[in-house]
């Protein structure tokens, strides 16, 4: 760790841990619900102060929080408010929960009576999982004041028998049964029921094709607008206010529009809370989405399936490249470039430098999760199937922030900006071009992988942008045929979002498809066709298997081939058909790493030292060759941190041997190679066993060849 990331690190305990908690209080206390929240008026956006939305929730008849259902900020706020409009009031305040079902209304006034304990009560009411984090403070604070509290939504075990039975159940219930349901059920505009198939697109939803009115998400909307009516009819002097999630009241929908069917003469006061990394600086485009918007800091939350989270500050890495200016007026087009999983960004970023030359900056964002290969080496990845949503949400946000920092310190033309991805990456790449509300971007998506949850997701609908102006967006996908079928009604789910979205046929030749994607992320860029191979024999590289980095050095290697050669390579997974091609020779000599920069060098601020292993069955004139390299030493000619070391299977310079004597020299830090293209599984496992013994002594790292360095031929 360099000295400057120590002292930030040492700031970081200082600042986040112990050092500013609010006084007086234990160090444990969250700040304030003032300093924790940024409010805005939901229809001119402007800010505005605790004091004023107070006032104003205080006049409303009824009003709507509308929360996510397990940000710990939220559930202070509710509480702060709650307990605001009581004082205000004096004590007239019906509170409104969605948490809890109709038919547990006689247990809850019980246990507010006094009449049976919080364990009986809570064994009868069918809690949500997180009630004693998140409600039970709203439940108690109503029992000291004696106010009443309603259960608001449709009877669990009543929405089963309809699933099983149909909704002619309805039909022949008792009258206890009855008082738990909706005197009637009122219909939803045709621009909610959108917004609740957009929700459930790719579910198959019920709703979507089914009755309505009769549908859960109808039930549940009715019950909360029939409970505050009712509310509101048995405490003609209260005002009810109503926590529920925020899509029961959002846009003015939901329980509130047919509450406004009910009760036409009240005032209603809807609020949308949103968590948020930094609430001070939040802001939204399109339609209000609630008279107020509450920005809360999205600080912890509350269990959701078995898990509690914590939200804390994180960072996303990426690799940029600025070519010199020519010009001191010329903006460059920009390429964000989102790798396939096992890749990191300095392979995007090595890779499309090869391509693109000095045509345009680039920038290749990390994949967010990092994780060491099946090959040992260091790869990332972008998302994992439980937390599909949020790694893409994350990708979105890291992706726009990184763009926006480029276009306010480097000569970037912000109208020539283009996002390419390969495999899960061009997953990504789709979600970003789909959901961004910020850039104006051309998305190339090769060949996407993993790509069954995109259904999963919500889409932005343009009617709710308002007055806004969306960012245009194309998109140019190259799909596998296999996928076809799946991809054709979503491409055209988002042309009527207004994403220009379109196919491209895949060159069934393979000489011709990395050709093709380079000359698609060039019309995407703004830029003039490239370069083709000029030489007519064909050549083909076999990476078989699922190493991505076994098949993006191949890609270099075929890259190097054309520019220096001009030859046409294509990297397969067999070999082609074609029995006029020939394999392109990519075995590994010592005389290819003779000058200074070809070998890689091991990772760290310190430097280190790079072991070359090399295979028993090397020849013996190439073994002295790799041991004169030694002698020689090309690392250290160039950094005087940095060493090589050869190690062969003879005894006294093992792995093992050589290994200990680094130890004893203390140097510890070692990045391991072995000297081929690209090691077999078998070959790696067996080089990482022999070593296990200083995984606690040494700081060890892996490459699986010295397939990506380029030899000196290329």
């Amino acid at each position: 760790m360099t000295l400057h990331r120590s002292i930030g690190w040492l700031l970081t305990l200082v600042c986040c841990g112990t050092g500013f908690a609010e006084s007086p209080g234990p160090r444990w206390q969250a700040p304030s619900v003032q300093r924790s929240t940024s409010i805005r008026d939901g229809h001119t956006r402007q800010a505005v102060e605790w004091e004023d939305l107070l006032e104003a929730l205080a006049e409303a008849d009824a009003v709507f929080l509308g929360e996510q259902h397990t940000d710990e900020t939220s559930h202070r706020v509710q509480l702060a408010i709650y307990e605001e409009l009581l004082a205000r009031r004096q004590q007239r305040v019906v509170l409104a929960l969605e948490m809890f079902d109709r038919d547990t209304q006689d247990a809850l006034d019980a246990y507010l009576a006094g009449e049976i304990d919080e364990s009986t009560w809570l064994d009868q009411a069918r809690p949500w999982n997180n009630y004693a984090t998140a409600y039970r403070p709203l439940v108690e604070t109503a029992r000291r004041a004696g106010a009443p509290v309603r259960a608001a939504n449709f009877p669990r075990p009543l929405l089963m028998r309809i699933a099983r039975q149909g909704i002619d159940v309805l039909q022949d219930l008792d009258d206890e049964q009855r008082r738990h349901v909706p005197d009637r059920l009122l219909p939803q505009r045709d621009a909610y029921w959108r917004r609740v198939d957009n929700a459930m697109r790719g579910h198959g939803s019920v709703m979507r094709t089914g009755d309505r009115l009769h549908s859960t998400q109808s039930l549940w909307d009715n019950s909360m607008a029939d409970t505050a009516a009712k509310a509101l009819d048995q405490h003609p002097d209260h005002s009810v206010l109503f926590i529920n999630g925020d899509f029961h009241s959002a846009y003015g929908d939901g329980a509130v529009y047919l509450l406004r069917q009910l009760k036409p003469q009240i005032a209603i006061t809807t609020v949308s809370l949103v968590p948020v990394a930094n609430p001070s600086v939040a802001d939204w485009e399109g339609l209000p989405v609630a008279d107020f918007v509450v920005f809360v800091e999205d600080r912890a939350r509350d269990q959701r399936e078995g898990a509690w989270s914590v939200a804390i500050p994180s960072s996303v890495d990426y690799r940029f490249h600025q070519p010199p200016a020519e010009d001191g007026d010329r903006r460059l087009p920009l390429l964000i470039v989102l790798v396939e999983d096992g890749l990191t960004a300095q392979d995007g970023l090595e890779l499309w430098q090869e391509r693109l030359g000095q045509q345009a900056a680039i920038a290749v964002l990390e994949p967010l999760h990092r994780q060491q290969q099946p090959d040992l080496s260091r790869g990332g990845r972008w998302f994992w199937p439980d937390s599909f949503s949020a790694d893409l949400r994350a990708a979105l946000h890291a992706s726009e922030r990184m763009w926006a920092y480029l276009c306010r310190h480097f000569p970037i033309d912000p109208d020539r900006v283009a996002i390419v991805g390969r495999g899960s990456g061009a997953t990504v790449a789709t979600s970003v071009a789909v959901h961004t509300r910020r850039m104006d971007v051309r998305t190339v998506a090769w060949l996407p992988e993993q790509f069954a949850p995109m259904k999963d997701l919500p889409l932005p609908l343009p009617e709710l942008w308002g007055n806004d102006t969306p960012p245009e967006r194309s998109l140019r996908s190259a799909i596998n045929p296999a996928d076809r079928s799946w991809w054709e009604p979503e491409m055209q789910a988002y042309r009527e979002i207004g994403v220009d979205s379109q196919p491209l046929e895949l060159d069934p030749d393979p000489w011709k498809q990395e050709q093709q994607l380079q000359q698609a992320v060039r019309e995407a860029l703004g830029l003039p066709e490239g370069d083709q191979p000029t030489g007519q024999q064909r050549f083909y590289i076999l990476a078989s298997g699922d190493a991505a980095r076994q098949r993006h050095w191949a890609r270099m290697h075929a890259q190097w081939a054309a520019d220096r050669h001009g030859v046409a390579v294509a990297v397969v997974d067999q070999p082609p058909d074609d029995p006029a091609a020939k394999a392109w020779p990519i075995e590994v000599s010592a005389q290819h790493f003779t000058a200074p920069g070809r070998l890689p060098r091991c990772p760290g601020p310190f430097g280190g030292t790079t072991v070359v292993v090399l295979p028993s069955e090397l020849p013996e004139a190439e073994q002295r060759a790799w041991q004169a390299l030694e002698q020689e030493d090309p690392l250290a000619a160039a950094s005087r941190f940095h060493r090589l070391r050869v190690a062969t299977g003879v005894p006294g310079h093992t792995l093992h041997e050589v290994l200990t004597r680094l130890e004893s020299e203390n140097r510890r830090n070692v990045l391991i190679v072995p000297g081929v293209f690209y090691a077999d599984a078998s070959w790696l496992r067996e080089l990482e066993h022999s070593v296990r013994d200083f995984r606690n002594s040494m700081t060890l790292h892996w490459l699986p060849g010295l397939g990506g360095a380029r030899p000196a031929h290329l």
